[in-house]
């Protein structure tokens, strides 16, 4: 596998130049549109080849300027108010099947007919998810959209169209906490944010 560019961190460095012993400092006025902070958590999500030696997904971070952010938000979760933005680091696998990633494919599933792009549907090789307003993303968060649009894959199946009244920030919070409730009944993590299987006090994707 080639090394996942995290890009260049920024740095950010601020400069006044000394005032008389008399001024008064004014304070700046707080700034509407602050700077991004320069790391930002995201997740890596592996393709079937490498997760037979690693973790199927895990915590990372990357720069705010990444590539990453420049990618089109995923249909579904940007309807439920979790824009994810996917993109992929370049992988190498002894066979095409081995750079098969579901869990990318359904993130990025059209929310009218239920299929992600041909681009996203194989071979799609490991994958960087962030979210496209810069907010942190935990591994919690893809695994419980990647769910969601599971369940709405299922729906389709069932022949009645796409579920529109699932497209909502309600809807999926609703369903968001069921599952939280589900996970945390049968999974016996401790290790906090970093562990998949950690689900007692995960926040919400709207809370972060």
């Amino acid at each position: 596998m080639a090394p996942i560019d995290y890009s260049k961190w920024d740095n950010i460095t601020t400069d006044s130049d000394s005032e008389p012993e008399t001024a008064v400092p004014i304070p700046a006025p707080p700034s509407a549109n602050p700077p991004p902070p320069s790391s930002i958590p995201a997740v890596v999500i592996r393709c079937e080849g490498e997760r037979l030696t690693n973790l199927p997904w895990c915590a990372a971070t990357v720069s705010a300027t990444h590539t990453v952010f420049s990618q089109p938000a995923a249909p579904v979760p940007t309807l439920v108010g979790v824009p994810l933005v996917l993109h992929r680091v370049g992988t190498r696998a002894a066979t095409r099947s081995a750079l098969d990633n579901q869990m990318a494919t359904y993130l990025s599933i059209d929310a009218e007919s239920g299929f992600a792009p041909a681009a996203w549907q194989a071979y799609v090789g490991t994958v960087v998810v962030a979210r496209k307003d810069r907010k942190p993303l935990l591994p919690h968060h893809v695994e419980g959209l990647w769910m969601y649009c599971d369940y709405i894959l299922d729906l389709f199946g069932e022949g009645e169209g796409p579920p529109r009244h699932l497209y909502n920030r309600q809807a999926f919070e609703k369903w968001w906490k069921k599952y939280c409730q589900r996970q945390n009944e049968i999974r016996n993590g401790t290790g906090g944010e970093s562990d998949l299987d950690d689900w007692r006090n995960v926040k919400s994707p709207y809370e972060v």
